[in-house]
């Protein structure tokens, strides 16, 4: 055997990662474009004003004429949403639900068991876009998750043609994640299958399908970490102070960072302000915060090292949200699989700091990969 591919072999098994059986899939697909007027002149023509749900009509023709492409893609879920709330999907053990905050909404279900085609709008409110949620169905979401996206990119494709919209009309947001108590061993359970974190856009093309070349990707690790009596161990509360935690805080964030460095993950942000942090693409790196949700711009291109730590002293958070970004340098042959097992052994080597129960208390983790272009 050729010495340099059996050293090649070698070094990409030990980087292997272990993910526990029972760990959960998500794929989904956000197609959106902006509520403009030359939309509405497109689906219906002239709006009345002058009456009470002057929208309903609008968003009905476009919901039926979108769910009518979808039920002949053979697309078995999928949400046409006009409320002006940002988009989340989640796993459910069994029950579909979708819960609104003002803000929000979540959409809880079971790939293996849910489906449906539901509109989510106010005819008395003009959003400002127009999203359409296409949800993976099935038990197989990884092996399938290329045909998944090639029919829904092909579905909005038709939709775009059958409105009459220009190329390139539709944001498309092809989010897939993974996600899995990091302690589950410690819990009793000893079943793990290895888990390759393949680069999603070249495991499409792996597989045969297309992709666009102009398209911008982002991946990131998010773990939620619970506020537990343990932590509160070795610090005195003060709670006639401004700020009565930012001890506790300070104790999570030197144990954060300090793992962080030690394995080489230089690109991480620690959350407790009970503020939902999500991700975007974006070369300038803003923070924005807004109400309650915080956006943490993030470039994969830019090498400088930034950890960052944000909360209120003043307010105990119900959890601490800890994001670790993969940049360039941390795709290995166009896998992930090395930038997880950073993760793992940092957050690990935090959890001893902060002497975690590792056998009672959860922590989840939730590896995403988001791949955005235009169709």
């Amino acid at each position: 055997m050729n010495s340099s591919i059996s050293t090649f072999r070698k070094r990409r098994a030990s980087q292997r990662v272990y993910v526990p059986h029972d760990a959960r899939y998500n794929h989904y697909i956000i197609a959106e474009m902006p509520l403009t007027d030359e939309l509405i002149e497109l689906a219906v023509g002239k709006v009345d004003l002058s009456l009470a749900q002057p929208f309903q009509n609008f968003y009905q023709t476009l919901a039926k004429l979108a769910f009518e492409v979808v039920e002949e893609s053979d697309i078995e879920h999928v949400n046409f949403v006009a409320n002006g709330r940002l988009i989340r999907v989640r796993s459910s053990s069994n029950e579909q639900m979708v819960l609104h905050t003002p803000q929000q909404s979540f959409f809880f279900y079971n790939p293996e068991h849910n489906s449906t085609f539901k509109g989510y709008f106010d005819g008395a409110y003009r959003a400002n876009k127009i999203k359409f949620v296409f949800l993976a169905t099935g038990d197989e979401l990884r092996i399938n998750s290329a045909s998944f996206h090639q029919k829904a990119s092909e579905a909005i494709e038709s939709i775009s043609k059958r409105i009459g919209l220009e190329a390139n009309s539709f944001k498309i947001r092809d989010h897939q994640h993974i996600s899995y108590d990091m302690f589950a061993k410690e819990k009793g359970n000893k079943e793990s299958i290895a888990h390759s974190f393949r680069k999603t856009y070249y495991r499409h093309l792996q597989q045969g399908h297309k992709m666009p070349e102009q398209h911008d990707s982002v991946a990131f690790a998010v773990i939620n970490f619970p506020i537990t009596g343990q932590l509160f161990k070795g610090i005195e509360i003060d709670h006639e102070a401004k700020q009565p935690f930012a001890s506790l805080y300070e104790k999570v964030a030197d144990a954060f960072t300090d793992s962080a460095e030690k394995h080489k993950l230089n690109h991480a942000a620690m959350i407790a302000n009970n503020m939902s942090p999500i991700v975007r693409y974006d070369e300038n790196e803003a923070v924005v915060v807004d109400g309650e949700i915080i956006t943490l711009g993030f470039n994969p291109h830019n090498e400088e090292s930034s950890i960052d730590c944000k909360w209120h002293g003043d307010k105990l958070a119900d959890t601490i949200h800890l994001v670790f970004f993969a940049n360039d340098s941390d795709e290995d042959h166009k896998t992930y699989d090395k930038f997880v097992s950073q993760v793992t052994q940092a957050v690990t080597l935090m959890a001893e700091k902060l002497q975690w129960k590792k056998g009672t208390d959860d922590m989840l983790m939730r590896f995403h990969q988001h791949v955005t272009f235009r169709i």
